[in-house]
């Protein structure tokens, strides 16, 4: 099959940002099922899993702030009994029966932990890369790659990361899309070639500039801002933890954020040269991308911010 079958390579030849592409949400969940009865609608999977969640998910999220649930799978999983993560809480509730799960979410968020129901706190790192071939091939092809190479790679390091197999993240034209937890760093067109790099700067705790489309815990031209200064900084090799102290809008088609520098211990000279704070102007541009492998002869144009000058404070 020709590449240009694919809603992902049409949209990195467009070059449409990623900074700020990253799906938001206030709490995520994600319940282990089989991927073999994973549905277009992973809430509306086969096999047991308990229907509703859908219409739950909105309505809870009117109360609770917006809740996004996923479906993750691995090898070897069985649907008898699930495991639910939930973040940014880090919680865990382990060996539930999937008739329990409606149950367990509406205690979580109406009740918090309770005795009923009590989770563990999650103590190691998870990486959810979508492979949901059923929602997009794009997801199917590179998402799977992708994850495949990540387990290899993991499993040579010997870390303690779990990689999993996740329903649709959002932005499947970005395929390959992953969501690093409890970071919460949400990455686009990674390729399984990639993945070497991409761990040797999640082990230096640094964002993995070329790929990054943002936190999920910030929306908005947060988001935006956020991204397109670790991207910033990543191509200038500057090891350091950038924060976006102050957002302000310009004009309809352009905003200004202020990023301060937390530099990273370390001996390169490179260093030396980290301002303490800079000062990002971004402004609107018209892109043109599919909005999925269903739709790649109705093009969609798309305003994204893209960084139009950097200063020094």
């Amino acid at each position: 099959m020709s590449a240009l079958n694919y809603c992902s390579v049409l949209t990195r030849k467009s070059a449409e940002p990623l900074a700020g592409t990253a799906p938001y949400a206030r709490h995520f969940v994600f319940i282990t099922w089989p991927k073999k009865y994973w549905q277009y609608e992973a809430l509306e999977s086969k096999g047991g899993f308990p229907q509703g969640l859908k219409k739950w998910m909105k309505e809870q999220s009117v109360v609770n702030g917006k809740i996004s649930i996923r479906l993750i799978s691995r090898a070897g999983l069985s649907q008898d009994k699930v495991n639910i993560f939930i973040y940014p809480e880090k919680q865990c509730y382990s060996n539930v029966m999937p008739s329990q799960i409606p149950a367990v979410l509406e205690s979580y968020f109406r009740d918090g932990i309770t005795a009923a129901f009590s989770p563990a706190a999650i103590e190691g790192e998870q990486i959810f890369i979508c492979t949901h071939g059923r929602h997009d091939k794009c997801c199917a092809k590179f998402g799977q790659e992708l994850a495949d190479k990540m387990r290899y790679h993991v499993l040579r390091q010997k870390s303690a990361v779990e990689v999993w197999d996740s329903s649709h993240l959002g932005g499947h034209r970005f395929a390959a899309t992953m969501i690093d937890f409890p970071t919460g760093r949400a990455y686009g067109h990674l390729s399984a070639d990639e993945v070497p790099n991409y761990l040797a700067s999640r082990k230096a705790a640094q964002v993995y500039g070329p790929a990054y489309r943002g936190s999920v815990f910030l929306s908005g031209l947060e988001q935006v801002a956020e991204a397109h200064v670790h991207h910033f900084c990543f191509m200038r090799k500057w090891l350091c933890q950038p924060q976006i102290r102050k957002v302000e809008n310009l004009t309809e088609e352009t905003f200004r954020c202020f990023a301060v520098f937390h530099n990273a211990e370390s001996s390169v000279d490179i260093q030396k040269h980290i301002p303490d704070e800079m000062a990002f102007t971004f402004k609107l541009k018209g892109f043109e991308s599919p909005s999925g492998c269903d739709a790649l002869e109705e093009p969609l144009l798309r305003n994204c911010w893209e960084l139009e000058s950097s200063e020094s404070v």
